[in-house]
C-alpha cells in the first residue's frame, strides 16, 4: 500500500472511530452541544469519504494524462524527430521510420483514413476522402 493510499485509509478509519465514539457515548441529541457534536461528526465522516472518492478519481486522471502523454510523445517521434533512426540521416526521405502510417477519424463523417507521417503538410489539413470536409478546421479562422 502507497504512503497516500495508506494516509487515505488512516482518515477514514479515524472518521468511522468518531463517529463509533460518539454513538457508544449515547448523547442526547435533544441538547443542544450534542446535536452540534453529532452533526460535526456526521460531516467529518462524509467529507472523509468524499474525499476518498475524489482521490481515486484524481488518481484515474493522472494515469489517462500519463497515457496520453506517452501518445503523444510517440506521435511527435513520429512527426517531428528529423534524425531518422533507420538509415541514421537528418531529413531523410521515403524510408520506413518516415513512412510511417497515422490513422485519423473525419470528424464529420467518421471515415478512417490512413495518412503517412511524410505526407503531411502542416500548411493544410487533410481532407476526407469520403466527404471532401478537412480533419482539422484552423481556430484563427473560426474566430
Amino acid at each position: 500500500m502507497s504512503e497516500k493510499e495508506n494516509n487515505m485509509k488512516e482518515l477514514l478509519d479515524r472518521a468511522a472511530y468518531l463517529r463509533g465514539l460518539a454513538a457508544g457515548m449515547g448523547l442526547d441529541e435533544s441538547r443542544n452541544e450534542n446535536k452540534l457534536l453529532v452533526q460535526l461528526v456526521g460531516l467529518v465522516d462524509e467529507l472523509a469519504k468524499k474525499l476518498a472518492d475524489l482521490d481515486g478519481e484524481v488518481g484515474e486522471l493522472s494515469e489517462y494524462v500519463e497515457d496520453l502523454d506517452s501518445d503523444l510523445a510517440d506521435m511527435e517521434d513520429a512527426l517531428f524527430d528529423d534524425e531518422c533512426e533507420g538509415c541514421e540521416e537528418e531529413d531523410c526521405e521515403g524510408c520506413h521510420v518516415h513512412d510511417e502510417e497515422l490513422s485519423f477519424d473525419c470528424p464529420h463523417c467518421g471515415h478512417t483514413v490512413m495518412l503517412k507521417a511524410s505526407d503531411i503538410d502542416f500548411e493544410e489539413s487533410p481532407v476526407c476522402e469520403k466527404c471532401g470536409q478537412p480533419f482539422f478546421t484552423d481556430t484563427e479562422d473560426d474566430e
